[in-house]
């Protein structure tokens, strides 16, 4: 009996720990503007404000992207993000845009450190090959 509780107690101790993204936010920036792609489970939503033009995007999330979204952050520590170091840094001499992520969960916001545009750390390399695919998506 006491064994069971002790197996129930780390259970629920486990399973509080996980934290649903409920929010995918990857935003980059150079000297002609800022691109902010936001993705829910219900929309997909691109916003550009810079020189020229500001620009609005918005679909329904296909259930697929949503779902790959969610199995690309199996592997990430949502409370280490913020120090990951990036692997590049070609947005120092405006070589690459910069970019940053930023999961929102029912409690608290997680921002990575920035990075140069497509070249995130290789803890965030699966959610930046999902969210690729939702860009490219969007362009056609």
């Amino acid at each position: 009996m006491r064994f069971l509780l002790i197996c129930m107690t780390a259970l629920t101790l486990i399973s509080c720990e996980e934290l649903e993204v409920n929010q995918f936010e990857y935003t980059t920036t150079t000297m002609m503007g800022r691109t902010q792609l936001l993705v829910t489970q219900d929309s997909v939503v691109v916003d550009f404000n810079g020189r020229g033009e500001p620009t609005h995007f918005a679909r329904a999330t296909q259930p697929q992207e949503w779902t790959a979204l969610m199995l690309s952050l199996k592997e990430v520590d949502l409370d280490k993000i913020a120090s990951l170091e990036a692997p590049s840094n070609k947005r120092a001499t405006d070589a690459a845009p910069f970019a940053y992520f930023e999961f929102t969960t029912k409690d608290s916001t997680y921002r990575s450190e920035s990075f140069d545009h497509k070249n995130p750390n290789s803890m965030l390399m699966p959610c930046m090959e999902e969210i690729i695919k939702i860009q490219e998506a969007n362009n056609q």
